[in-house]
């Protein structure tokens, strides 16, 4: 996991605070709402305002099969909006 810090400031109604982000990218697992989750990155925000977590969820790599529905889907839906548009 490669982690990264930067301190800096954030300014709110006119007054500066210190901010802290920390970035993890990599595979990990979260405990969110007594769920565990699979996620790939996690940026923290914290300062004396509050703190803020976004992250990534992990998704399971898609087998050959739904791959290949997927490009079967986007070629029927660009080829009926190309019909809708009297382009095909």
């Amino acid at each position: 996991m490669k982690t990264t810090v930067i301190q800096t400031t954030e300014t709110v109604s006119g007054r500066e605070y210190p901010l802290t982000i920390t970035r993890q990218v990599g595979r990990q697992q979260l405990l969110v709402g007594g769920e565990l989750l699979e996620i790939v990155e996690l940026t923290i925000f914290d300062s004396p305002l509050g703190r803020s977590r976004c992250w990534t969820r992990a998704m399971p790599e898609a087998s050959p099969e739904e791959r290949e529905a997927g490009r079967r889907q986007i070629q029927s839906v660009a080829e009926q909006a190309m019909r809708d548009q009297g382009m095909w």
